[in-house]
């Protein structure tokens, strides 16, 4: 954990690869893979920030920017209670683990039915454009790899730098400094 809070500060990241073993990686992504059917597509435009256009601001704010969406959402509550994915989202090893780096001397889970655990699923075509997070921390368990595409980046602690608006601009114009590309591998947190 000490290692994981010293990665987190650096980079503002930590990514466990083979987190999970490839025997139980293949259980949960068939697991998850039989609730695909319960996911709701989603195909919409927004900001990097994911906020509203806000009136009186500059047509050249970043804010107008749009970026393209288009992802499934399996909820929490359409994950069964005997699921291992729901299970692994309740063990309190995890989210003390998680606490601790982050340090969160208490964590709790997300109350909402339907946004605590869920899973993301991308058909062709699909994709998540530039965005900042609206939770001060997200969690992700890849599954499975892509059969093609699937690039995750992010630009390591940009947010609140007094230039941000400017680099998410870069970004947005296909700028690629700063622009980390992981190699997230099925079974990496």
């Amino acid at each position: 954990a000490a290692k994981c809070r010293q990665d987190y500060l650096e980079t503002g990241l930590c990514m466990l690869p083979s987190f999970i073993r490839p025997e139980a990686l293949e259980a949960l992504a068939q697991e998850a893979n039989l609730l695909t059917g319960d996911a709701y597509f989603c195909k919409s435009t927004h900001n990097a920030y994911l906020t509203e256009e806000g009136e009186g601001l500059d047509e050249a704010d970043v804010r107008h920017r749009q970026e393209e969406t288009y992802v499934g959402s399996v909820p929490y509550d359409k994950i069964p209670g005997d699921a291992a994915l729901r299970r692994l989202y309740e063990w309190d090893p995890l989210r003390e683990f998680i606490g601790a780096v982050l340090d969160k001397p208490v964590l709790y889970r997300f109350a909402d039915i339907m946004g605590a655990c869920s899973i993301n699923v991308f058909r062709d075509g699909g994709e998540h454009g530039w965005h900042f997070d609206e939770s001060e921390f997200t969690i992700t368990l890849m599954l499975q790899p892509p059969e093609h595409g699937g690039t995750f980046e992010y630009v390591p602690k940009i947010r609140g730098k007094a230039n941000e608006q400017e680099i998410v601009g870069r970004i947005l114009d296909g700028g690629r400094e700063g622009v980390v590309e992981l190699p997230f591998t099925a079974g990496t947190l």
